[in-house]
């Protein structure tokens, strides 16, 4: 076929049927109209094609193309799906202002020396196991994008925008409305460094929402203003080198009257709604299938990298945050192996974990993990005056003349007291009173002091 047969400029097709077809030189599809389907499957192009204003109105199959020289689609439009699955690139493409209002799907396709892709508009974006051999700048607005085993091996920059009318997740926390595009980056390569952020930065609710890091190496993404309280992290590598630039946007655990609202991971909501006591559960709704983590543990080290992470970026909020997390798992894990013991009647195991739970449930009650600082006064007033009940039973000698009043700063008096306590004849029972007292009273208001610190630390 002549170089010349392959120029359509402008023509009608009803169903264009180009399946297997090699173009030996250009070829010009630019404002052609598609009014049934387009197959270009299994087509070689081994010249310039366009595809400039085309209007694909049934779809399109580019399924298996190869594009040898460069290909323009620019301002196409495609009513339904656009499908390049397993297509090679070797220039190009151009797909500004480019839009599907199905799906466009580029799984396993090969872009060899593509720097940008965009702007596109589509329903849904898929990238799954396709390659970009060079840095990339990916800008779109879908509803979603799956990056499931994706290579990008110069690093990439997507700046994500969301779709006009798009549903409020059921899920979402947060007090404004969130429409933001799902970005999952399961097993993800990023052989550069990579980027997520929003077109948008001003537009709050369109921020995007990366769902999901699992199996991913971190260490060279930076997510900036995008919301992190749905996304699973169970499993994700090298989590104390994700750099989280603009707003803190995880999730916030549900409120309660005695606890304290905190940030917490998707993990940890989860494995609460699914293996916690049926009392937990109503105050951790879920809502959707998810997978769920195998283990606490699996969370708690996602929360201790996180730690790390803000630690050493001098984020002493947001560590401390973290480190609450990591020691809820880790006494929420000895609640959950306490319980298989006890279903397996192993007793001295059972023994042994239900005394770790209950060591850690008390330093969660008393300090919040030594983070709390309000529990910690709380508990150290509690200490007085249980202490000057006892004095006023049992500590001091008969006829004995002291009220309650006077107990209180006896107990207040003798727990600031260095080396030696006020005078007062006591009973051996009054004795061992003070001695805890004088234990007890300086460990919790150093608790306290230490958690004042950690909330204005910068």
């Amino acid at each position: 076929m002549a170089p010349d047969e392959h120029h359509h400029s402008g023509q009608t097709f009803e169903n264009a049927d180009f399946r297997g077809h090699v173009f030996d030189g250009p070829a010009d599809f630019s404002a052609c109209v598609f009014d049934g389907g387009a197959d270009f499957t299994g087509c070689v192009f081994k010249g310039r094609v366009l595809f400039t204003g085309a209007a694909f109105q049934s779809g399109a199959s580019f399924y298996g193309a190869v594009f040898e020289d460069f290909v323009n689609l620019r301002g196409a439009t495609v009513r339904g799906d656009a499908v390049f699955t397993g297509a090679v690139f070797e220039d190009g493409p151009l797909t500004r202002d480019l839009a599907v209002t199905g799906a466009l799907v580029l799984k396993r396709t090969t872009f060899r020396a593509t720097s940008h892709l965009g702007h596109i508009t589509a329903g849904e974006l898929d990238l799954s196991m396709a390659d970009f051999e060079q840095r990339l700048r990916l800008e779109v607005t879908a509803g979603r994008i799956r990056c499931d085993r994706t290579r990008f091996l110069g690093g990439v920059r997507i700046l994500a925008g969301t779709t006009p009318g798009r549903a409020v997740p059921e899920s979402a926390v947060w007090p404004e409305v969130h429409t933001g595009v799902e970005v999952e980056l399961a097993d993800t390569e990023f052989g550069g460094a990579s980027m997520v952020g929003p077109r948008d930065p001003d537009d709050r609710p369109a921020w995007p929402r990366i769902m999901s890091l699992a199996g991913t190496d971190v260490a060279q993404l930076t997510v900036s203003y995008t919301r992190m309280s749905e996304c699973r992290l169970a499993g994700a590598h090298n989590l104390d080198r994700l750099r989280i630039e603009g707003h803190n946007t995880f999730d916030i655990a549900p409120p309660s009257f005695w606890l304290t609202r905190r940030f917490i991971i998707r993990d940890e909501h989860l494995l609460r709604a699914t293996w916690g006591p049926r009392s937990g559960r109503r105050r951790w709704p879920l809502s959707g299938a998810s997978e769920v983590p195998e283990s606490s543990s699996e969370v708690e080290q996602v929360y201790r990298a996180l730690r790390k992470g803000c630690a050493e970026a001098r984020d002493e909020v947001g560590a401390a945050d973290f480190y609450y997390g990591e020691m809820e798992m880790r006494r929420y894990g000895q609640f959950l192996l306490a319980r298989s013991r006890f279903e397996q009647r192993w007793w001295r195991g059972w023994a042994a974990t239900r005394g770790e739970h209950l060591l850690l449930w008390m330093y969660w009650a008393v300090s919040g993990y030594g983070l709390r600082a309000w529990r910690a006064f709380a508990a150290l007033a509690v200490l007085f005056l249980l202490a000057a009940a006892a004095l006023q039973a049992w500590g001091y000698p008969p006829k004995t003349h002291m009220g309650f009043a006077g107990s209180l700063r006896y107990t207040m008096r003798a727990a600031i007291s260095i080396l030696r306590g006020p005078e007062q004849k006591l009973t051996p029972a009054g004795e061992w009173i003070e001695i805890l007292l004088r234990l007890a009273a300086p460990v919790l208001f150093g608790m306290a002091v230490l958690a004042l610190r950690g909330r204005i630390k910068r």
